[in-house]
């Protein structure tokens, strides 16, 4: 797959921070929390995914039921943080 290079710009303050927030929580980069969120918001499956568990699962084969599970992990994730980053903010 040809990966194709984008510059964004005016990012506002509040969407800069969750995203830097997530990446260092998450210890991924900021590139890749950014590709993550906007296959998440597309409703495309990212390849970053697939990647990062073939070493525990041993194939390049999710099954349905375990995408459904890390997607609910990922929902509950984001909820999490972002509730900490209001309460941090309202501080």
């Amino acid at each position: 797959m040809k990966a194709i290079q984008y510059t964004i710009r005016n990012i506002p303050e509040p969407i800069d921070r969750y995203l830097r927030k997530r990446a260092k929580i998450s210890g991924q980069s900021l590139n890749s929390v950014i590709i993550e969120e906007l296959s998440y918001n597309v409703g495309v499956q990212s390849d970053n995914l697939v990647d990062s568990l073939n070493w525990f699962i041993g194939s390049n084969v999710i099954g349905d039921d375990a995408i459904q599970a890390l997607d609910q992990v990922d929902k509950i994730q984001k909820q999490l943080t972002k509730k900490q980053w209001q309460a941090e903010n309202d501080n």
